[in-house]
């Protein structure tokens, strides 16, 4: 796909109005989405990797999160090679739920129902059933299904 026909598309996808055509066109960008993926309105998935991001089923991406599989370094930084960290694949579970304005860095595996709380970046690993906040994100609580 070219690169003014990938960024049209997600342009389309940030502003459409039903999430599940949002998560359609995400996965015609070569994002791999699974079945039941909500994704809530202005979602932003890294343009320039999109196949190194990976939603499994029935995820939850809340408004306005970022999910980013690449830092890109400035122009100085380049130049001096100062910086330069290549992409990195990022893997959000089964069930995981990304609240609103959760900001998700390369590299990082969201574990099976777990929790990211609105507006926390993370950095690092977080572990199936695990609430975590803030930025970084810290683990909060670990999470107990109900029994009947």
């Amino acid at each position: 796909m070219g690169k003014l026909l990938g960024r049209i598309l997600r342009i389309l996808a940030w502003t459409a109005p039903a999430y599940q055509f949002r998560a359609s066109v995400y996965r015609r960008c070569g994002v791999k989405i699974g079945k039941g993926v909500y994704m809530g309105f202005q979602v932003l998935i890294d343009g320039e990797y999109p196949e190194y991001i990976e939603i499994h089923d029935w995820a939850s991406i809340g408004p306005g999160v970022k999910i980013m599989a690449h830092s890109g370094a400035s122009p100085y930084h380049q130049r001096n090679r100062i910086f330069h960290e290549g992409p990195k694949k990022v893997v959000i579970g089964k069930g995981a739920w990304l609240a609103a304005g959760s900001i998700i860095l390369p590299g990082v595996k969201i574990g099976e129902g777990a929790i990211v709380a609105a507006g926390a970046v993370v950095s690092k690993d977080v572990p199936p059933l695990t609430l975590v906040a803030g930025n970084p994100a810290r683990m909060v609580q670990k999470l107990e299904p109900k029994k009947d």
